[in-house]
């Protein structure tokens, strides 16, 4: 099972997709939230200025309040101190030893200090600590409030983004074509609209502000440095061109990665919704051994692209790891020689460790939020690739007649769902309103086509299709559906209670129609017996069912929904005589208003329609009622002697 990503319809991607080109599409989304978003980045701008303050305010502690090295200006007259300030670029120092406190300048010279002027000088430093550590606390404060409500903010406001994303791209779904749904399964139309809008939340939400913050960090970090020495500054930055390399090298294959990992996830949810709705396939014939294979196999296939991203990432963070500790012991060797040499302070020194232990801690962030943006791109590209797919044309600004008469004419028809292999070859036939019609043929000879091209599910290459004198091309495609009523072989039926299933959850529409259209069709005998009538609750599907009885609730929706054509495919095979009978019964009541178009492989429930369409590969070759039909001897006879050999 090595093509498992071709089986379940999902490809890896090997076109480049421009990231802006996605980031410009996915703006349209952020724009009804734009005023959210520019707080946002002006709650970032001050977080990240907040941000900034703790190792500058530290290092104006050490350097002015803490260490001996603080500098000062002094008015020094007849050797004695007269007034002094602290300035960075004062000549004189404090220092004591067992002969007292003096300020000293040149190495040599000593002013010597009075106890209560010590005193003073000790006082004034802790003051000036207690003022940096008041500050420190307000900074702090400070950035916790704002990151709460920037991350509140942000966190709204990326929900909301996807919300809105995700309804857009249930809505373009809805309005694909029914080739579209054929060769797409829906275990990977429901990635694309669960998980992969789910990965766009997290880029809204975790990824823009903060690599807005980031930024800002490192620019401020940069004019910090360098404004607290230029010598330290160039040798802090002389790391950045490894760091920007390995961010690059990193991202191009990080993004290669991700495809792969994406296309896996599709892949394992497409496998899963298939062999879990063919569950009671896999039990009656005792595939559970070789099912578990089969996804053991595909499971992998997901583990190995994961552990091929992963290592991508061991790589990297490594690698940001051993570049930081190499640009502190740098900073370290070269601080250390300018504080021997009296250059550097040692206030400055530790501002710049803390500040390259922050210069890093944004470029981290940004590896493990660009991991977090390759995830998001590579489901970008996934969901707007599905977004970009063909849509229906439903001509929604033409206007349609109210009118129906329920005449359907097919002129020379030619269908191939791929193009080039046709299904429908040169078909012609009228039907007449309230006409009571049935197609039969062999498996493969077209006849569900012939439906499908009806509802305008699938566009014919050739002819045209009209219905009540018009082409179905020239209606409202969706007005069109509404007075076309089809009864399939296996009715679905969503969860809900019977009464919605009929009204197909239109709140619109009472409950006196709904069970005068499900009496119409006689569909009430059983709907009483169930133990909460109309009100009972079905699951998905409606597994509780017969197969009659989901049919008779089919046929209430189309005389509910007032449609003027009613087609039945298959609908009345696989079912019980008790419930054959109230459909043929319902079909009779019917066919006095509507036209009724059936196609059955069983030829003794269309014995009474006014005429049979017979196929053959692809070809209308007999039309009559059921008696000019046996006496032609053709097909439809041979189809009728063998159904009636194989029944006696």
């Amino acid at each position: 099972m090595s093509n498992n990503s071709n089986i379940y319809g999902e490809v890896e991607e090997k076109v480049k997709v421009e990231d802006w080109g996605i980031i410009f599409r996915l703006w349209k989304f952020v724009k009804p939230y734009l005023g959210l978003f520019i707080i946002s980045i002006i709650l970032i701008l001050i977080s990240a200025g907040l941000d900034l303050l703790p190792p500058f305010l530290t290092k104006v502690a050490i350097d002015n309040y803490i260490s001996n090295d603080t500098k000062y200006d002094a008015v020094i007259e007849d050797n004695k101190l007269i007034s002094y300030e602290i300035n960075s670029d004062g000549k004189y120092y404090f220092t004591h030893d067992e002969d007292g406190a003096f300020f000293i300048t040149d190495g040599t010279t000593k002013i010597p200090l009075t106890k209560s002027e010590e005193e003073e000088l000790q006082s004034k430093d802790l003051s000036g600590i207690t003022t940096i550590t008041f500050y420190l606390i307000l900074t702090l404060i400070g950035i916790f409030f704002i990151n709460y409500g920037q991350v509140i903010l942000t966190s709204f406001m990326g929900l909301k983004i996807t919300h809105d994303l995700r309804m857009f791209l249930f809505k373009k779904l809805l309005k694909k074509r029914m080739r579209f749904f054929d060769t797409n399964p829906s275990g990977r139309l429901s990635t694309r609209v669960a998980n992969d809008t789910q990965n766009i939340t997290e880029f809204f939400t975790n990824v823009i502000t903060s690599i807005i913050k980031d930024v800002v960090l490192l620019a401020g970090i940069i004019v910090i440095m360098l404004y607290l020495s230029i010598e330290l500054g160039v040798v802090s930055l002389l790391i950045l061109p490894v760091i920007v390399v390995a961010i690059l090298v990193f991202r191009y294959f990080d993004r290669i990665a991700y495809r792969k990992v994406r296309a896996k996830v599709a892949v394992i949810n497409a496998f899963l919704a298939e062999h879990i709705s063919g569950i009671s396939v896999i039990k009656l014939f005792n595939q559970e051994k070789r099912k578990k294979k089969e996804f053991d196999e595909v499971n992998n296939d997901h583990l190995k692209s994961t552990m091929e991203q992963m290592k991508v990432f061991a790589i990297f963070r490594p690698l940001m790891d051993l570049l930081y500790y190499l640009a502190v012991t740098v900073i370290l060797w070269y601080g250390a020689k300018g504080i021997t040499s009296s250059t550097i302070e040692f206030g400055v020194l530790y501002a710049f460790v803390s500040y390259i232990d922050m210069f890093f801690r944004p470029l981290k962030d940004i590896a493990e939020k660009y991991d977090i943006v390759q995830n998001a791109l590579a489901s970008s590209e996934k969901v707007f690739k599905l977004i970009d797919e063909d849509e229906e044309n439903y001509n929604e600004e033409k206007d349609d007649s109210k009118d129906r008469k329920g005449s359907v004419e097919f002129k020379n028809v030619w269908l191939a769902y791929d193009n080039k292999n046709f299904i429908l070859k040169d078909i012609s036939f009228k039907v007449s309103p309230k006409e009571k019609i049935a197609i039969v043929g062999e498996t493969g000879a077209g006849k569900t086509s012939i439906i499908s091209i009806l509802n305008g599910l699938y566009k014919i290459q050739k002819g045209d299709v009209i219905v009540d004198g018009k082409s179905i091309y020239d209606y409202n495609l969706k007005q069109l559906r509404k007075s076309i009523g089809i009864v399939i072989q296996d009715v679905f039926l969503f969860s809900g209670n019977i009464i919605d299933n009929i009204r197909l959850f239109d709140k619109s529409i009472s409950r006196e129609e709904v069970v005068q259209a499900a009496k119409y069709v006689y569909a009430d005998y059983f709907i009483e017996r169930l133990s909460d009538g109309y009100d009972t609750e079905i699951i998905e599907g409606a597994a509780t069912l017969s197969a009659g009885e989901r049919q008779l609730i089919a046929l209430a929706r189309a005389v509910l929904f007032n449609t003027k054509i009613l087609v039945l495919d298959e609908a009345t095979s696989n079912i019980d005589s008790q419930t054959e009978y109230y459909i043929q019964k319902a079909l009779e009541r019917i066919s006095q208003t509507k036209t009724v178009i059936t196609i059955a492989h069983r030829l003794s429930t269309i014995k009474s329609s006014n005429r049979i369409l017979v196929m053959h590969k692809g070809k209308l070759v007999e039309e009559g009622n059921h008696l000019e039909l046996l006496e032609k001897k053709g097909i439809y006879a041979d189809l009728y002697k063998l159904q009636y050999e194989n029944e006696v």
